[in-house]
């Protein structure tokens, strides 16, 4: 079984970030495919990941995905920058939350010039907890690392009642040196039970201490990635496809496919 079968069912976005790793279109993938997979993607995992592209261009879409991976016993997540929430009301920001289990809100600083300030973000993302747990995916950069920056803003979502703060390393460009901060990364994962960090930071990091970071990650072995032309590679970095769904059983597939060990990623440019 793997952990999670992530879903980036769209490369349509309205955001520009330049970090992004994603190419930008209108393709969707074909909605009956996507319907169709919860029934067998009971057999392959127990937790699906939505991405794009934006999800919340497509609300009715993921709302009927998630129905059908509830009606399966699956967990359905998804991870949105929030934008179109400040103009959702209430009601349709509960349909598109109803069978989501949690609703990670992407925070960096491309995406500061989208919100008036911090206040609107976690406003947005204490109205999406009304619905279902909320998380914030937030991309380390040279600002955030500064002084004590990371400590006080991490602390700061935690207390406006972030449920689960996910600290990513840039994956497509150059990042800032957080080495010097591993001291930071120890309190805030010793004081937070829900503060995560990423495979690549596990590895920046790497201290014998921590068990588990000196393993492979996760691609191919835990996680496999799904883009809108239905096609299935080792994560969603990888453009090694191992096979392209036709019918929603062809997911059943995935088992019979070889992803080989990575300690290193090829796809990173650093």
């Amino acid at each position: 079984m793997k952990k999670v079968v992530s879903i980036h069912f769209t490369n349509e976005c309205n955001g520009d970030c330049p970090f992004c790793y994603r190419e930008q279109g209108k393709e969707t993938i074909n909605e009956n495919l996507l319907l169709g997979l919860p029934r067998f993607l009971k057999d392959v995992t127990n937790q699906v990941a939505l991405g794009g592209g934006e999800p919340t261009l497509h609300p009715g879409l993921v709302q009927r995905f998630a129905r059908e991976c509830s009606n399966y016993d699956l967990i359905c997540n998804a991870t949105t920058n929030g934008f179109l929430f400040r103009q959702w009301d209430d009601e349709k920001l509960a349909d598109f939350c109803e069978n989501l289990t949690m609703v990670s809100v992407s925070m960096d600083r491309a995406k500061t010039k989208y919100w008036r300030d911090g206040n609107e973000y976690l406003d947005v993302c204490n109205r999406v907890k009304k619905n279902a747990q909320v998380s914030c995916n937030m991309l380390i950069d040279e600002n955030l690392i500064r002084g004590d920056a990371f400590v006080r803003v991490t602390e700061h979502l935690f207390e406006r009642g972030m449920d689960r703060v996910f600290a990513l390393y840039p994956k497509n460009v150059p990042g800032p040196d957080i080495i010097p901060k591993r001291k930071h990364y120890e309190y805030l994962s010793t004081k937070y039970e829900k503060f995560y960090v990423d495979d690549l930071t596990c590895k920046i990091l790497d201290e014998e201490k921590y068990e588990g970071w000196r393993e492979p990650c996760h691609y191919g072995r835990d996680i496999v990635s799904i883009d809108e032309k239905s096609r299935i590679s080792g994560c969603s970095f990888c453009k090694d496809y191992k096979l392209t769904l036709e019918k929603p059983s062809d997911i059943l597939k995935i088992p019979e496919i070889h992803f080989e060990d990575r300690f290193s990623c090829p796809y990173l440019r650093r």
